[in-house]
């Protein structure tokens, strides 16, 4: 198996991230929000992409995907993603 490899600025924009969706949605700090990176070698997939995740119990997850790797997602990028999900 691959080794993952840890690069640098990951960890603190995983936790800007959800600390920026936290005050975004207006979320309470019993909600857990997930940041993660995919890749895809699919055609026509983009190369790389950030998913940020609501997880509720009992709840459907809320999930926002943007195109980019996580430390170059931008606050309006995530405030756009969310829009889009939620119909505003």
């Amino acid at each position: 198996m691959g080794r993952r490899v840890q690069r640098t600025r990951y960890p603190q924009a995983v936790q800007e991230l959800k600390l920026q969706t936290q005050k975004l949605l207006g979320l309470s700090n019993d909600v857990t929000v997930s940041v993660s990176e995919l890749t895809c070698r699919e055609p026509g997939c983009p190369d790389v992409e950030t998913v940020v995740a609501i997880l509720r119990d009992g709840e459907k997850p809320m999930i926002a995907r943007i195109h980019k790797s996580i430390p170059d997602v931008t606050l309006d990028e995530l405030k756009a993603a969310f829009d889009l999900r939620l119909g505003t």
